[in-house]
């Protein structure tokens, strides 16, 4: 028999007719809140057992050296890259890294992963792919703890690590344009990433600069959504030659698909992904790509959060440089 679920925030804000936002408020003592709102809230609280906010309190009192890592889409290769070079970093200053994975489609799971990590009395946290929301409700939901995000786009008080997004998908777009591609399709990362929107901006500004038209197909991460589109996408009709994928999982997707319809990867459709990932060199045709360097992401949040927790203020810091891996994938226009 399964033990029942704990309520969560959601579930206070649900039964007091609140936002979560608001919840969060109460249990902090942070803004005005309305005596007749606090009173519902209290009352949710005392309603459903909820009791996070005095665990924390009382786990936060004392050191612990123990670091939170809160992530997104694990099973994506960058997230899963980058959590073992902070657990390494962590492990070697004396640290631990206590790593919870949420679904971004599930807000339940949001909350109840920041309170779990709440609950062990974390010093710090790093996000690792989440959506502004849910960053929004961790740095709402553990006030005093230094957060940094990984992946994401700029938060106020976060310090935010990251590739530069729109340098790699400019330099993906111009070598496509100096092998003579005037067609170029970008398939699209998920709208909910910010890494997705800003590599997507700079294909448009890329494509424009040339002064080529700007075509577009929106995806998700996934080998499934390039094959999908791959699958019925009309590249005669629209005269397309080389496709800039948002990912490397959609550019072996689409590599399938275009193999299944009888067209020929590099001769009649080039193909830039971004990442390189491990496999990307043993696609059937390897996969020229742009290299983010997942090691460095970690260790350098990582780095960063230990500076804070030792008193060191970080700023705002530079993005990961990109580089362009050229394999076989792309080639001049026949």
């Amino acid at each position: 028999m399964t033990a029942p679920k704990k309520p969560n925030i959601y579930d206070v804000a649900k039964l007091a007719g609140v936002s979560h936002q608001t919840v969060s408020r109460a249990l902090n003592g942070s803004g005005y809140i309305k005596p007749d709102t606090k009173s519902k809230v209290d009352a949710a609280m005392a309603e459903l057992g909820y009791r996070p906010s005095q665990a924390a309190r009382a786990l936060a009192v004392s050191k612990n050296n123990m670091i939170g890592l809160l992530v997104a889409d694990t099973g994506l290769y960058g997230p899963a890259g980058m959590l073992n070079s902070m657990e390494r970093e962590a492990r070697s200053a004396g640290h631990f890294a206590l790593s919870v994975a949420i679904e971004s489609n599930a807000p339940d799971t949001w909350a109840d992963g920041i309170e779990h990590l709440g609950r062990l009395g974390i010093e710090g946290l790093i996000c690792i792919a989440l959506s502004p929301a849910m960053l929004q409700l961790a740095v709402e939901s553990l006030p005093g703890i230094p957060v940094i995000a990984v992946d994401t786009a700029a938060h106020p008080g976060v310090t935010v690590v990251g590739i530069d997004n729109k340098n790699g998908a400019r330099l993906a777009v111009e070598h496509l344009v100096k092998l003579g591609h005037r067609g170029i399709l970008h398939i699209a990362g998920p709208i909910s990433s910010a890494e997705a929107v800003d590599r997507q901006a700079a294909y448009r500004a890329a494509m424009q600069n040339a002064g080529l038209k700007p075509i577009v197909q929106n995806g998700d991460w996934s080998a499934d959504s390039g094959l999908a589109i791959g699958a019925t996408f009309d590249f005669v009709g629209k005269g397309i030659t080389a496709v800039f994928t948002a990912n490397d999982h959609l550019a072996l997707g689409l590599q399938r698909a275009l193999k299944l319809r009888g067209i020929q990867v590099p001769n009649q459709v080039s193909i830039v992904g971004f990442d390189d990932i491990p496999e990307s060199p043993y696609f059937e045709t390897p996969l020229t790509t742009i290299r983010q360097d997942f090691k460095q992401l970690g260790e350098v949040a990582m780095a960063l959060l230990l500076g804070r927790l030792d008193g060191t203020v970080a700023a705002q810091v530079e993005p990961v440089t990109p580089k362009l891996v050229i394999r076989d994938s792309a080639v001049a226009v026949q």
